[in-house]
């Protein structure tokens, strides 16, 4: 089910939904004269319009006549911006407001500093607000409640289900006015929802309470709250009649509100019915119920949350199936129409593929903004002789969508998702271990992605394919894929995109030459600061390797990996033995050569070793105009931008201190073309780890990055970048190109004709 995110909601964001109660009780509190427009300020959040609340409160917390209506109208902003998730901005507003409070109304902010606690994963501190807020408001049965059933949400599983009848039952014995009372069952109904067939009694009974409740009050956006949960109950145990007739009650019903806060609460209306229609086989108003859902989510979705209270990212379990659903039933519904009006209706299809890459760089990079500095195109202009190969994975099919400079193609591959996946999983692993058995695994793959549009490569000349993968797939190196007679590199030069929007398609202007070279042969004091850290990350992946410790190319080569490096257990207070052990595994011999190797052609700036410190680095992106900057240095791309790092000499850079390092005004002006990481590797099975690398070249605002799909060896490495820049600096060949050649030296060399020394080598973005 859909997670509400803007308007508090009792779907996965119990605390805040709850809370709005002991506002209600506070705003008839007289203040000053701006008493009135802070309770419309509340009223506004009350109705789901975010934004114009937020609006309101500030400006009423600048004109406010006495100090007491000042601070209260600066912590009700506190609040409104918290259930905006704009966390940050909101504590500071909330802790003044609960400092300089007493009685009902500390407890009314203790509440909410209990809720940013529990957001932030900081459970005894929640507690302690928690705990604060109930003695000092003993006598006001609205914080009483929404407290115990914030409390309620962070109990065990096992004692979930006797807390809600407790809370059940004193519940039925308190009155009050309609409106808290309805939303007190409401939050009760969900719960109980969540627990399932132990749950369902108390569930309905109490849903159904908050709908009757709704109506008396006249609240009709809490109607809408009420319906929509009634239909998820039933959804759930599958009624599913019952579930769209309250869902279509619902919509018809949202209509009548606010236009703030229609769209909010429409995406899981509109959503749920498609999906109902679509089960009861009425594929073309499921569609059109997609539609709908898609153009609700479109205008409210740079305020879509990350991340949800309760943990979920909001890619996985909200934007990713809602886009999905709409292209899997898109493309369906065209199979069923004339060839002009499939041809007519494709660029749909692929502006919700973007949409969902877009999505989910955002969800790794943890930044709904993240993405403002990519420079994308239209994703229907495709240079001559590029194909760009969009591959939608479906659980009963493969769809394939292939733009080229001649419009968009379609196949279908009657092969389960799940056996795609599987397959690219098994070649990755051959791959990326050096094994034997790649070769069947590589011919399928080939044979369902590109085999299908043979005809049109050779028709139309095509020398440069382009991927956008999803899921598996990325893990995968396009380059490796083979037809039983050559490798994809042997005809094609290859890369990947994340997207077609995220991806600038201008040919580089001027010459590639200006670069700025850093290498770490030896690391410093970054040791000493990230011991543990770097112990955890050589340990987690040396458990991975134990069971494969003997087998493949692996274990025979040199390689620039963390993950077969030996470490003490990590330890808060590690001993200077440990501490050297670990800088001694941390080594990379062949860097100093492949520096001084680029020096000679790039005849650029470097920076090695004890040069490579972070204010060094910034102070050469500042003072230079660079079109490359090359990174040989240690660092992993996990599965969100938090886990991923390099190693500087003296200190970690993550993906937010790459950016800030790289804003130099220059490089804003005239955008670094090439990002080249030369040493960092994915995190093994991780399909998300490769979206660290496109967000490393969004993070720099780099045009194109060239990095690595796993550990390389080393003399592979020193030896096919020194070939790559030769083809871009002499020969003037696109990045694609020269990056082709360099590996087809190595494929064509006896001794390292596997493709496990040179797949592993990809361009992101810019192929040009």
């Amino acid at each position: 089910m859909m997670q509400k995110w803007l308007k508090p909601l009792w779907q996965g964001a119990t605390l805040c939904w709850l809370l709005m109660v002991p506002a209600l009780a506070l705003a008839g509190q007289a203040v000053d004269g701006g008493d009135e427009l802070i309770a419309q300020g509340i009223a506004l959040r009350e109705q789901g319009d975010l934004q114009k609340s937020i609006d309101l409160l500030s400006s009423v917390s600048k004109l406010a006549v006495s100090p007491g209506g000042q601070l209260r109208a600066r912590g009700e902003l506190g609040i409104s911006l918290l259930q905006a998730h704009r966390h940050e901005e909101s504590e500071g507003l909330l802790r003044s407001a609960y400092g300089s409070s007493t009685g009902v109304e500390r407890a009314h902010f203790a509440v909410y500093l209990g809720n940013l606690a529990l957001i932030r994963k900081r459970s005894e501190e929640a507690r302690g607000y928690y705990q604060e807020a109930l003695d000092l408001a003993p006598e006001a049965i609205e914080i009483q409640f929404s407290v115990r059933l914030n409390l309620l949400r962070m109990a065990p599983e096992a004692e979930k289900l006797a807390q809600l009848l407790l809370l059940s039952q004193q519940t039925e014995q308190v009155g009050g006015p309609p409106g808290p009372l309805a939303r007190f069952h409401l939050n009760l109904g969900e719960q109980a929802r969540l627990l399932g067939t132990p749950g369902l009694f108390l569930a309905y009974r109490h849903l159904d309470r908050a709908r009757e409740l709704s109506r008396q009050q006249g609240n009709p956006a809490l109607a809408v709250e009420a319906l929509d949960a009634l239909a998820q109950l039933y959804e759930d145990h599958h009624r599913d009649q019952d579930a769209l007739i309250l869902t279509q009650q619902a919509i018809e019903q949202a209509h009548s509100l606010a236009p703030g806060a229609v769209a909010r609460l429409l995406i899981d209306l509109e959503w749920r019915q498609a999906r109902l229609l679509r089960a009861r086989g009425r594929e073309a108003p499921a569609l059109a119920a997609y539609q709908r859902a898609v153009s609700h989510l479109e205008s409210v979705r740079q305020d879509i949350p990350i991340e949800y209270e309760d943990g979920r990212s909001s890619f996985q379990a909200t934007l990713e199936p809602i886009y999905l659903g709409y292209t899997d039933l898109l493309l369906r519904q065209l199979d069923k129409q004339p060839a002009e009006v499939q041809a007519a209706q494709l660029p749909k299809v692929l502006n919700a593929l973007e949409w969902i890459r877009q999505a989910e760089l955002q969800d790794f990079l943890g930044d709904r903004c993240a993405l403002e500095a990519a420079q994308g195109s239209d994703p229907e202009r495709v240079p001559s002789g590029t194909a760009v190969l969009y591959p939608v994975i479906l659980p009963d099919r493969i769809e394939l969508l292939l733009q080229t400079s001649n419009g968009i193609h379609r196949q279908t591959t009657a092969i389960a998702g799940a056996t795609l996946r599987a397959t690219a999983q098994t070649l990755a692993d051959a791959l990326r271990n050096g094994l034997e058995d790649y070769l069947e695994p590589a011919r399928q793959l080939n044979d369902w992605l590109l085999k299908p549009f043979a005809d049109i490569f050779a028709a139309q000349h095509i020398d440069s394919l382009v991927l956008v993968p999803e899921g598996a797939l990325r893990l995968v190196p396009m380059a490796a894929l083979h037809d039983g007679q050559q490798f994809v590199i042997e005809k094609y030069a290859v890369s990947m995109v994340t997207g077609m929007t995220m991806t600038h398609t201008g040919v580089p202007v001027g010459q590639m030459a200006a670069s700025l070279v850093v290498g770490l042969s030896e690391p410093g004091p970054v040791v000493e600061k990230h011991s543990r850290l770097l112990s955890e990350q050589i340990q987690q992946a040396d458990v991975a390797e134990k069971d494969r410790r003997g087998r493949g190319l692996a274990r025979t080569v040199e390689l620039r990996s963390m993950r077969l490096l030996r470490s003490a257990t990590p330890s808060n207070q590690p001993s200077s033995r440990q501490i050297e052990d670990l800088r001694t595994s941390l080594t990379l011999p062949g860097v100093k050569e492949e520096i001084e190797a680029l020096r000679s052609i790039l005849h650029g700036n470097t920076l090695l070793d004890a040069q490579f410190t972070v204010d060094q680095l910034r102070q050469q992106a500042e003072s230079g105009d660079y079109r490359i900057v090359h990174i040989a240095s240690h660092g992993v791309f996990g599965g969100n931008a938090e886990t991923s790092f390099i190693l500087a000499y003296d200190d970690l850079i993550t993906m937010n201190g790459l950016q800030s390092l790289l804003k130099a005004a220059k490089l804003q002006s005239t955008p670094i073309e090439l990002l080249s990481l030369s040493a960092c590797e994915t995190a093994e099975g991780n399909d998300r780890a490769p979206l660290g690398i496109s967000g490393a070249a969004i993070k720099a605002r780099a045009r194109s990055v060239l990095g690595t799909l796993w550990p390389v060896a080393d003399e592979v490495a020193k030896a096919l970048m020194k070939s790559f820049y030769g083809g871009i600096a002499n020969t003037r060949l696109s990045k694609t190109e020269a990056l082709r050649r360099a590996q087809l030296e190595w494929l064509r060399h006896p001794d390292w004709s596997h493709p496990f020394y040179w797949a592993p080598f990809i361009i992101i973005g810019n192929w040009l």
